[in-house]
């Protein structure tokens, strides 16, 4: 368990964390919405063509990829020579596990909002809502990021 000074040493490293993710998500969500209004939405509902299907499985891939992603690091503990060390060590990898994480699902939002400004499909729709709900549900919000840390030093 941490203590409330290691919480509080902790804190600026996760508000870096919270404002890189934070402008992931809001420069994903300033895309959609500048090519939602460029969208022709007459065209929704088409025949479902190659381009929206690859889209799709490439987004189910990349976000199915950053929820699965941390499983592979999950059993490996922080290395350090003090507690301090070992605090770092837990903090850095948390925080390049959460970038990726977001790298993954930012690649599949953008990918889709391209296929989006080509090819208009609902499928296509469906993938980038979904990556925005990913976006919400991966935030580092503190309590998470505080336990992951913790489960490190275990």
């Amino acid at each position: 368990m941490l203590s409330e000074e290691q919480k509080t040493r902790l804190r600026p490293r996760l508000v870096a964390l919270q404002s890189t993710a934070g402008a992931m998500f809001v420069a994903s969500t300033l895309a959609g919405t500048v090519i939602a209004t460029l969208a022709s939405w007459d065209e929704l509902g088409d025949r479902l063509s190659m381009l929206p299907l690859i889209g799709a499985i490439f987004g189910m891939l990349m976000i199915g990829s950053a929820i699965v992603f941390p499983l592979v690091f999950a059993g490996e503990s922080a290395t350090g020579d003090s507690e301090e060390g070992k605090i770092k060590s837990a903090v850095q990898s948390i925080t390049v596990e959460y970038l990726v994480r977001f790298a993954l699902v930012q690649a599949a939002f953008f990918t889709n909002l391209l296929v989006l400004m080509l090819d208009l499909h609902t499928v296509t729709l469906g993938i980038v809502g979904l990556a925005t709900i990913t976006f919400l549900f991966l935030f580092p919000f503190q309590s998470r990021f505080i336990r992951a840390v913790e489960k490190r030093l275990i």
